[in-house]
C-alpha cells in the first residue's frame, strides 16, 4: 500500500475489516462482504446488515430469543463500524488537502494515518468481539450450519 494512493488505501482498509469479519464470523452469520465481496449487502444500513443476519439465523433455525440476543449484541459493533467508514470521507479530504499542499507536512500525514489504523484497529476488535458472544448464543451445530449459509452466500 502506497502512501500517495489514497483510494488503494480505502480498498486495503476494507479488505482487512471485511477478512476480519469473514475470518470471525466464520462461525456467524454476519458476513456480507468478505476478502473485499462486494455483495449486496455491501453500502446498507446497519438495519439492512441486521435483516440479513436475522434471515440467516432464521435458516438455521435459531430461536426468537437467539436473534433478539444477537441482535442486541451486533448492533452496536456494526454502528461503530459504519461510523468509521461515514468518517472516512473527511479523512480523504484531510489526505487530499495535504498531499495538495505547497509543501508536504509527511509528519501529519503520518499522523493521520495512524490515527486511522487506530480507528480501524478499535472498531474490529470490537467487532470481533460482538461476533465472539453472539456466536456463543447458538449452539455447535447452529454455528455449523450457519458458517454452511455463510459459505453458500458467498459463492452464489
Amino acid at each position: 500500500m502506497t502512501p500517495d494512493n489514497p483510494k488503494r488505501r480505502r480498498v486495503t482498509i476494507a479488505a482487512i475489516a471485511a477478512s476480519i469479519v469473514a475470518v470471525a464470523i466464520g462461525t456467524m452469520a454476519f458476513a456480507h462482504s468478505a476478502a473485499g465481496h462486494h455483495g449486496p449487502m455491501a453500502g446498507r444500513s446497519t438495519e439492512d446488515h441486521l435483516e440479513h443476519v436475522q434471515a440467516m439465523l432464521t435458516k438455521i433455525g435459531a430461536s426468537d430469543a437467539q436473534k433478539t440476543q444477537i441482535e442486541g449484541i451486533l448492533k452496536g459493533a456494526l454502528d461503530d463500524m459504519k461510523a468509521l467508514h461515514e468518517g472516512h470521507s473527511a479523512t480523504f479530504a484531510q489526505f487530499h488537502e495535504l498531499i495538495s499542499a505547497p509543501s508536504i507536512d509527511r509528519a501529519r500525514l503520518e499522523a493521520l494515518r495512524a490515527e486511522q489504523i487506530k480507528k480501524l484497529d478499535e472498531a474490529t476488535k470490537r467487532l470481533v468481539s460482538a461476533i465472539t458472544d453472539a456466536a456463543e448464543v447458538l449452539s455447535p451445530d447452529q454455528r455449523a450450519a450457519l458458517a454452511k449459509e455463510i459459505e453458500a452466500h458467498h459463492r452464489g
